[in-house]
């Protein structure tokens, strides 16, 4: 890939996600959010706990984007990560 043809790291990207399909992501990112958190917690390592603290600001970021534009398309209660029936 030539140098002229590099997308931009920053660039976005749209996805068509089935309500299904965009809980599953959702998940997944509060999964690493709490893995995020607990490597912040109980690490030693100075370095790790402050990329784990820099991922996690921008992790909270993307759930809060993800929720707003959920509840925009299936409103506030149209949609759950619960696996029990609504």
């Amino acid at each position: 890939m030539g140098e002229s043809s590099m997308i931009a790291r920053n660039s976005p990207i749209t996805l068509n996600l089935s309500k299904a399909d965009f809980v599953h992501i959702f998940m997944a990112c509060e999964d690493r959010r709490e893995k995020l958190d607990h490597l912040q917690r109980t690490s030693d390592n100075e370095d790790v706990i402050a990329e784990a603290g820099n991922d996690l600001v921008e992790i909270n970021m993307i759930i809060r984007d993800l929720k707003s534009k959920a509840d925009e398309v299936w409103g506030e209660n149209g949609w759950t990560t619960s696996s029990e029936y609504l």
